[in-house]
């Protein structure tokens, strides 16, 4: 009987079972200790890790704010650089085209001084502008309405000069504050009424000179009143002053 229990394939079963169970939880509990010292390593390596791509992620957030100002203020600048130039481009347009309004006028103003001087004109060129200034008994008719032959002959010399220079033209009927003439008070009530109707004479003039309508323009111009001088004994007052037309030319 002995020999079957020992013999007995179940009883040897038991043994082996218990010996590879003690086995079992050694080897687990290495398993675990491994285990634990995988994990120290990890957290270990991992909280470094974490806190250089937070700084990472942070940098790369500045850089990108940082290019994406550098790209506005790079847009910034080239719109200001553009802007800067387009009016340095127009300064220099006006500027040229000023000086060659100016130069214009002190050529034409050069021709009509030579013209029109000796027939009791004046002409003064200033600022790219000339005036010729005519003093009525230059240029109205004894009637004090018309324009006289004289001032025909005189207005058809300034229009043949003139014509072929664009730009504006403006009669300035210039008069003083005194009431017209005996013989023209039934006509006209004040002296800027008269002026107009003469300007207009001379308007009609320079029209048939060859001057397109479209160019001529008639303005009213009161003188101005001057202080009366404090006169010395024995002196004599200066004269009022003299009723004119002024043709003022500007070339473009």
């Amino acid at each position: 009987m002995a020999q079957y229990a020992f013999d007995d394939p179940m009883a040897g079963g038991v043994r082996s079972t218990r010996r590879s169970g003690g086995g079992g939880w050694k080897a687990l509990f290495w398993l675990i200790i491994a285990a634990t010292g995988v994990g120290f390593a990890g957290y270990v390596f991992l909280v470094p890790y974490q806190k250089a791509m937070s700084a990472l992620n942070a940098r790369s957030t500045e850089l990108g704010e940082e290019r994406a100002t550098s790209k506005q203020l790079t847009i910034e600048r080239d719109q200001l650089k553009t802007d800067v130039e387009k009016l340095s481009a127009a300064a220099s347009s006006k500027a040229a085209v000023e000086s060659k309004r100016k130069g214009t006028a002190e050529e034409l103003g050069t021709q009509l001084k030579t013209a029109v001087e000796g027939l009791g004109a004046t002409v003064v060129s200033a600022n790219g502008r000339i005036a010729m200034s005519l003093p009525v008994d230059k240029i109205i008719d004894t009637n004090g309405i018309d324009v006289s032959e004289p001032g025909r002959a005189l207005l058809k010399i300034f229009a043949g000069v003139v014509k072929n220079t664009p730009g504006g033209i403006k009669i300035k009927a210039r008069f003083s504050p005194a009431v017209p003439a005996k013989e023209l008070r039934e006509l006209f009530k004040t002296a800027g009424e008269l002026s107009a109707v003469r300007s207009a004479r001379v308007m009609s003039v320079l029209n048939d000179a060859g001057l397109a309508p479209d160019r001529l323009t008639i303005i009213g111009e009161a003188e101005r009143p001057r202080p009366a001088p404090k006169l010395k004994k024995g002196m004599v007052p200066p004269p009022p002053p003299t009723e004119r037309v002024d043709i003022e030319i500007e070339p473009e």
